[in-house]
């Protein structure tokens, strides 16, 4: 696979950094907290044969500038915004996972977002009791960056040892305070998810954390497509990468295409 390219676009909050493969319609990958563009490593090649791949790092993540303030979701949602403006991107393809999910939803519900689809893969929509009550054991996951091989695999089908180096080297880039600043805006954030108006695909794994919120948000958005990915926990790109290229790719394609079919009409 010819290897993605780095890049950077000015933005408001700092640069952004991210990594590049492919041409065609834009598709952009939004990691979880945490990670980097290196979430998508594994999904980029098959993704990048009839997209123009975009992976980032989100503010304060991977090789993107540290935070200077804690953002909410909203605020990151402008951030993905001035870096699709920057890489003239058009209307883009969103794909978020967890609080990717959560940033992809709110520029898509923006007013004036040109978005031409939206994947929403393991998005935390929990309410303030649930979080309130979890809060303790997210203190404790996410304020010390380094994990044992032992603590990560627990939320893989099997992890290897790329992907535990990776994980840790990702989390220490990012850092205990920001990953806790991530982790509060999203406790903080309610979806609007009544103003997406965009063609949405739920993904969910089988063996993902966030089950707890799958009824409301598709209640919230009763025409998206479901898709469940069996043996799967939150990262199904990493768990099973070839179905989750085929699943997001098949779904922004038909889309991509109908959009063709209806400029030419």
């Amino acid at each position: 696979m010819k290897a993605a390219k780095d890049g950077f676009v000015a933005a408001p909050l700092g640069r952004i950094h991210h990594l590049e493969l492919g041409t065609g319609a834009p598709l952009v990958l939004l990691h979880g907290a945490g990670n980097s563009a290196h979430e998508f490593e594994h999904v980029m090649g098959p993704l990048s044969q009839n997209f123009r791949v975009i992976a980032w790092d989100m503010p304060g993540h991977g090789d993107s500038d540290p935070l200077v303030r804690d953002l909410t979701i909203e605020d990151y949602a402008d951030a993905l915004a001035a870096m699709v403006s920057g890489l003239e991107l058009g209307r883009p393809h969103l794909v978020g996972t967890s609080v990717g999910a959560l940033i992809a939803a709110a520029r898509a519900g923006s007013p004036g977002a040109e978005v031409a689809s939206l994947s929403l893969v393991e998005m935390p929509v929990r309410s303030a009791d649930a979080w309130s009550e979890m809060w303790p054991l997210v203190e404790t996951m996410f304020s010390t960056p380094t994990q044992s091989f032992e603590q990560v695999k627990m939320r893989f089908r099997d992890l290897s040892d790329h992907d535990f180096k990776r994980w840790n080297i990702d989390r220490n880039k990012a850092g205990g305070k920001t990953m806790l600043s991530v982790m509060g805006a999203i406790r903080n954030h309610v979806p609007d998810l009544e103003a997406v108006s965009v063609p949405v695909l739920l993904v969910y794994g089988e063996r993902g954390p966030v089950g707890d919120g799958i009824d409301g948000t598709r209640a919230a958005l009763p025409a998206a497509e479901f898709v469940t990915m069996g043996r799967c926990g939150h990262f199904p790109m990493i768990d099973d990468p070839d179905a989750f290229a085929d699943i997001i790719g098949s779904f922004a394609l038909t889309h991509e295409n109908a959009l063709a079919r209806g400029q030419k009409g």
